[in-house]
């Protein structure tokens, strides 16, 4: 956009200075009071004309707009102060027009950035409060406020986007949402999963009012955006990153919508609880859709734990100052205080948050350790108090814990039986010893013993470090068998686990070899022919073995062989040829034996022509080879 957005917004803080009775049954006309927001020609602002409906029976009446504002018109308006003006009575329909600051900047958990933006294409903005206050005759007067674009865009109660843009809408729970993304947008995820997700939730929390949903998703190109979300106002606006995931634990939607279901005004020492409450439901509302695991869900929650917190009172904003503690460890005991209500209580954090959510009313200390100790009781309020008031952190529930408190299913694992493969020997083991470059197979039973049906997630984990991971779903009383690999590439002594199921791995260097014994065949070769030498081998240790087994031949080594053995014995061979006949001393591995070889079969001794040394050539078929060959002979001569 060239121009700078222009916002013209409809305020009313209504202030009944005074009223005369009306006519009984008369129908009370509201003061209607619009601002229209546009583009502005002046960097980082938006022009804005709040334009004002006045009915007959309004006596007097007064509008402040915000602070740092530039007035450019006024009609039926006079000025009081600086941001004062008083209604002439010229005109029914009096307006004011001004130049409104849109961009605003700041601080969010440590990081420099923007919260609100107007610029040369687009802006997301916050819609003027503008107050007002009246005298009317009539005892019902009342004030209708609304916010619109004068051009392209879109404005709802605290929020407005300028700029060119597609709407998606959904509704659940007596709720509508309505979901803006703009044309500058790159939106990371679908906008109908988006609007699902908002959906499942506004389903899920019963923590009190539902307001309309009026979301933005913020463009990221160019933009230095302080936090990833902001929500404003009493109602349901809120913008979050286009770039924010949702099924994480730290869903930015879901986030901010939780704060549009908060509706009570915090203390100093309840402040903790706005961000930690929305961390925590963003984080268990993730889990719960089965989009991370417990162990992701667990992670989230030990942040709380980091050392840099260990000074920490919630209920002492100064102890957290400059640190993002009302996020981590606020979210930490909700948690805790969660699975408390529901496990010893038999009710929630939800039933607690409800009792105490009214709008404007004010959560004391007091008030928040009495609704959790009246839900739950006295030592559930003595633990809210503890992880409050003092630097304690409270504990993290293990996956049945949560489970116990939570329901679902309740999956418990038993390795059934192990089993090596690999180039050594693949059978079953009987205890877990193997040697290095073997791979161990464990056969685990997932067995559901809840009383819901669910997903589970079995890891397999060595010395603490997930390396495989099993899914799956049951039924209640239902099993599984699942099958975990693990190549040990080391020696050493490891850790697995499965759940709370542990075995230890020993892993040692293949043991050496030894020869047991040495066989030559043919037992009677003839000059010429191949012997072939075989070495029987065993290990020498009680583990699988490998080397090299050298066969040597009158002290000269003629082959060298590698070996491995598993169980029992293996055995290894070579082929040596013998040229001429006598005895040969042959050996290996310390074992020894000797080769007689005997004459040449094709010696003149024994065949004189030298023909019966060839295969198929008998006495009949070498006299007609002479007879043939005197006979050219005799050709030749004449």
């Amino acid at each position: 956009m060239g121009a700078r957005p222009v916002v013209v917004f409809a305020l009313v803080v209504g202030c009944l200075l005074g009223a005369v009775v009306a006519a009984p049954g008369a129908a009370a006309e509201p003061i209607d009071l619009e601002n229209g927001l546009s583009e502005s020609d002046t960097d980082d602002r938006i022009d804005v004309e709040t334009r004002l409906s006045i009915p007959d029976s309004t006596v007097e009446l007064e509008i402040t707009i915000p602070a740092g504002t530039d007035v450019t018109d006024a009609t039926g308006f006079e000025r009081v102060d600086d941001r004062t003006y008083a209604w002439t009575e010229s005109t029914a329909t009096p307006s004011l027009e001004y130049e409104y600051d849109a961009t605003v900047s700041g601080s969010h958990r440590g990081r420099e950035g923007l919260t609100f933006v107007a610029n040369d294409e687009w802006a997301l903005v916050r819609t003027p409060s503008v107050g007002v206050s009246w005298r009317s005759t009539d005892t019902d007067s009342e004030l209708v406020r609304t916010n619109t674009v004068d051009g392209e865009g879109v404005a709802s109660t605290h929020m407005a986007y300028l700029g060119a843009y597609t709407e998606h809408t959904g509704s659940a729970a007596g709720q509508t949402f309505r979901l803006v993304v703009p044309e500058a947008a790159a939106l990371r995820g679908d906008p109908e999963a988006i609007l699902a997700a908002l959906e499942a939730a506004a389903e899920r929390l019963s923590v009190g009012p539902r307001p309309d949903v009026f979301a933005v998703a913020a463009p990221t190109a160019g933009q230095s955006w302080g936090p990833a979300g902001v929500q404003r106002g009493p109602g349901g606006d809120f913008w979050v990153r286009d770039t924010e995931a949702l099924g994480t634990v730290e869903n930015t939607w879901i986030h901010e919508y939780v704060h549009t279901r908060q509706r009570y005004a915090t203390t100093d020492a309840t402040r903790w609880t706005t961000e930690g409450m929305a961390e925590y439901y963003a984080a268990l509302l993730a889990y719960e859709a089965g989009d991370v695991r417990y162990a992701t869900f667990r992670d989230r929650l030990e942040r709380g734990t980091d050392p840099g917190y260990d000074g920490v009172r919630l209920a002492d904003p100064g102890t957290w100052a400059e640190t993002t503690a009302d996020y981590e460890r606020g979210a930490q005991l909700f948690a805790h205080l969660d699975r408390r209500l529901r496990a010893d209580a038999d009710t929630s954090l939800d039933a607690v948050v409800a009792g105490v959510n009214r709008r404007g009313a004010e959560l004391t200390q007091r008030r928040f350790l009495d609704a959790i100790g009246s839900a739950g009781d006295a030592e559930v309020r003595s633990d809210a108090e503890r992880y409050t008031e003092t630097t304690a952190a409270p504990p993290i529930a293990s996956r049945s814990e949560h489970v116990a408190a939570f329901g679902g299913p309740d999956v418990r694992y038993s390795i059934a039986g192990t089993t090596v493969s690999g180039s050594y020997r693949t059978g079953t083991l009987d205890s877990p010893a193997l040697v290095v470059g073997e791979t161990l197979e464990l056969d685990v039973v997932a067995e559901n013993v809840g009383t819901e049906t669910g997903e589970f997630e079995a890891e397999l984990r060595v010395d603490g470090e997930a390396v495989a991971v099993r899914e799956g779903r049951l039924d209640p009383g239902a099993s599984a068998t699942l099958r975990f690999a693990r190549e040990f590439d080391a020696a050493g002594e490891f850790d697995l686990s499965v759940g709370p199921e542990r075995t230890t791995v020993t892993v040692e260097e293949p043991a050496g070899i030894e020869v047991v014994g040495l066989e030559t065949m043919p037992a009677a070769p003839m000059a010429g022919e191949a012997v072939t030498l075989r070495a029987t081998v065993a290990s020498a240790a009680d583990r699988p073995a490998a080397g090299e087994v050298t066969f040597v031949v009158d002290a000269e080594a003629v082959a060298i062989e590698p070996v491995r053995v598993g169980e029992g014995t293996a055995t290894v061979e070579t082929t040596v040829p013998f040229e001429e006949s006598g005895e040969y001393a042959v050996s290996a591995g310390g074992q020894r034996a000797t080769v007689t070889v005997g004459g040449d079969a094709a010696s003149p001794g024994t065949d004189p022509t030298g023909i019966g040394s060839h295969p198929g050539f008998g006495p009949g078929v070498a006299l007609v080879a002479v007879l043939l060959a005197l006979a050219a002979a005799g050709r030749n001569e004449l």
